[in-house]
């Protein structure tokens, strides 16, 4: 029924069009046959033109019918209908086509006017050549024309869409110095400009300098300052602005408002974001789609899904209606809590809805169905959304490929990677790097490295996290002995890159030459850390202290733990049960026992390896009795609640 409905409605959209196409064709013939009166007949056609442009369904093939009969009309019509079929064609984004026929208007030698010249500039500026288009204020003087502020804008607009900021400041000082009186509407358009291109101080410095003088910012202005300080993160000021905008007698609108939700959601404060929707219903401003979808999105990522899901059903309320975006925070949300199942109930209820989804909405179930290792259930998505004509992108199969790796089936990992390229679809560094590392951690290292030289055959340059993965998997094959000296040589392939090694990959190093008893290799990478500009973290005090530990060496233990303190990073649980193992193994009891008591009154916990060591201790006297209410203080307590900690690093 809805195919018949919609074929019946594209039957009446031709009719309509063809329709249109034969009022202009007995139009003109009916204009050159009464030529008794041109002029009369020449201001019905500029009529009918004007009619057409105005009426909001005038489609390109009559505009260029319109066009083709006014070029071959004698005598010539005025230049306005010229004007408003340019001006149409360009809001209809058929740039090429405006130029094609100003070429032509220009060979008939028809006189243009300054609207004539800024349409064009428009459609240079939109097609990202903006120099064309300042090479047409030259034009402009030539032609005996002044250029005027809309030219200007068009022009702003045009350097502010290819990211050239120096130019179209450059540009609007020069407007200023030559006398032109900026109206708001150039205001706006260069705090626009400068908001969306990250450059909001300056934005401020100039709003500041429209405060001082007779041109005052309006909402648009205000809108698109509080808007860029929010993408900043500057929420303190953003609301100030709020406030003084208020306070001038200006009333935010409904985008206002949402930039100042969007900017306290992107920190967490959902709960602020509510006072502010609320504000802006009680000063009459409804909240819009968009609105919704700010609040619907900050609350599933805060595990609120429950309450997303209240405000979804509040939409129709408010005449909102839900949209794909929509249910897409939704879906996202209840998948990230766990809640597959409900994800799959409102994927179905959104198609049922008549919602399609799109490649974003497929992504997000996919991989939370990935996670759950349904494999069968996953291809069924995928048949599902090609058969949808929803085409996989890039993410789709790099989460395919991930959530294999994830379960360690590196064959249909690998079948994915080849279907994307069979399916027009180029893999990225990020997809070999997902390989690299599923390979890795399935410790086969020469096919991570197999993958790693195809990556670059085929022009891609790997990542650091290309090379700390490899690095991870050249450690965990368990060929420690050459570890120093393999990831040397990646350290080195890593500098042809153009790459520097980071603190992860490091740390990694570190760790497993000291598990192999490279203790003055180990040392050797960690003093060098510091003319790498690399900061030693937790984790890399704690490799070399317990490096220190298992080689007996106590001493230099304790002094790297003592400068971990005093001006390291902070110990964690982590750090704690390394020493208190390594000094057990060193038969020294009593440090370990001071160290626990420390621990402990910092709120860490021992790990499994630890709690047995401990109570064996404890059952076979070995123990002073002066530690024995300590141990009998944490153990029972501590099992009792079930709140042993097991880490993953291995001591």
């Amino acid at each position: 029924m809805k195919l018949f409905e919609k074929s019946i409605a594209v039957v009446v959209m031709k009719k309509k069009m063809i329709s249109d196409l034969h009022k202009v064709s007995t139009f003109t013939s009916s204009f050159h046959s009464h030529d008794s009166n041109p002029q009369s007949t020449i201001a019905h056609f500029e009529q009918f033109v004007r009619d057409r442009c105005t009426s909001g369904n005038l489609v390109i093939e009559e505009a260029k019918g319109l066009f083709d009969n006014a070029i071959q009309t004698r005598p010539l019509p005025s230049i306005y209908p010229f004007n408003q079929l340019l001006g149409v064609i360009c809001k209809l984004r058929q740039y090429s086509t405006v130029i094609i026929m100003f070429r032509t208007m220009a060979s008939e030698e028809i006189r243009l006017n300054v609207v004539t010249l800024s349409t064009l500039m428009n459609c240079f500026c939109q097609m990202g050549k903006e120099d064309f288009g300042f090479a047409f204020v030259g034009n402009i003087f030539k032609s005996g024309f002044e250029p005027d502020l809309v030219i200007f804008n068009t022009l702003l607009k045009g350097l502010f869409k290819e990211k050239r900021v120096k130019h179209a400041i450059k540009l609007f000082n020069k407007i200023t110095e030559i006398g032109y009186t900026c109206s708001d509407f150039t205001y706006g358009t260069i705090v626009d400009g400068l908001c969306k291109t990250g450059n909001v101080d300056q934005a401020i410095k100039l709003f500041k300098d429209m405060e001082k003088g007779n041109c005052k910012p309006n909402i648009v202005i205000y809108s698109a300052i509080i808007d860029g300080l929010c993408k900043d993160k500057h929420i303190p000021k953003a609301h100030n602005l709020f406030e003084e905008m208020i306070c001038e007698g200006i009333e935010p609108d409904v985008i206002t408002y949402n930039s100042i939700i969007r900017g306290v959601c992107s920190l967490g404060m959902w709960k602020v974001a509510e006072c502010y929707v609320n504000k802006m219903v009680n000063y009459g401003v409804s909240p819009n789609i968009v609105t919704f979808n700010i609040m619907i999105d900050a609350l599933c990522k805060d595990g609120r899904t429950e309450k997303a899901q209240t405000l979804l059903e509040l939409m129709p309320t408010r005449s909102a209606s839900p949209d794909v975006v929509t249910y897409s925070s939704l879906i996202d949300g209840l998948c990230n809590s766990g809640q597959w199942e409900e994800a799959t109930k409102l994927f179905r209820e959104m198609i049922g809805r008549g919602i399609s989804p799109d490649v974003i909405t497929f992504n997000i179930l996919i991989d939370s169905i990935c996670k759950e290792g349904m494999v069968k259930k996953t291809h069924e998505l995928l048949d599902l959304m090609i058969t949808r004509g929803v085409e996989p992108d890039m993410i789709t199969y790099n989460i395919l490929m991930d959530g294999y790796c994830l379960h360690n089936r590196m064959d249909e990992a690998t079948k994915v990677l080849h279907l994307m390229v069979v399916r027009g679809c180029e893999p990225d560094v990020i997809s070999y790097t997902i390989l690299i590392n599923g390979f890795g951690k399935a410790k086969k290292l020469d096919e991570a490295m197999q993958i790693f030289e195809d990556m670059r055959s085929k022009g891609l340059t790997p990542n650091v996290i290309t090379y700390n993965f490899l690095v991870d998997g050249l450690c965990k094959v368990g060929r420690v002995s050459a570890t120093y000296e393999e990831a040397m040589r990646l350290f080195e392939k890593m500098d042809n890159d153009g790459l520097e090694a980071d603190i992860v990959t490091y740390n990694t190093v570190i760790n497993h030459v000291c598990k192999s008893n490279n203790l003055d290799k180990a040392k050797k990478l960690f003093d060098s850390l510091p003319s790498k500009e690399l900061q030693s973290d937790t984790q890399t005090f704690t490799s070399m202290i317990n490096g220190l530990l298992t080689e007996g060496m106590l001493k230099e233990s304790e002094d790297l733990s003592a400068k971990m303190l005093d001006k390291g990073p902070i110990p964690n649980s982590v750090t704690y049960n390394t020493m208190i193992h390594g000094y057990v193994q060193n038969n020294e009891i009593g440090k370990a026992m001071q160290l626990l008591n420390s621990m402990v009154d910092r709120g860490f916990s021992l790990n499994a390896t630890n709690t047995s060591i401990v109570e064996d201790l404890l059952a076979g006297d070995g123990l002073e009795c002066k530690f024995i209410g300590l141990v009998d203080k944490i153990l029972p307590k501590r099992q009792s609640k079930g709140t042993v900690t097991t880490v993953e690093f291995d001591v």
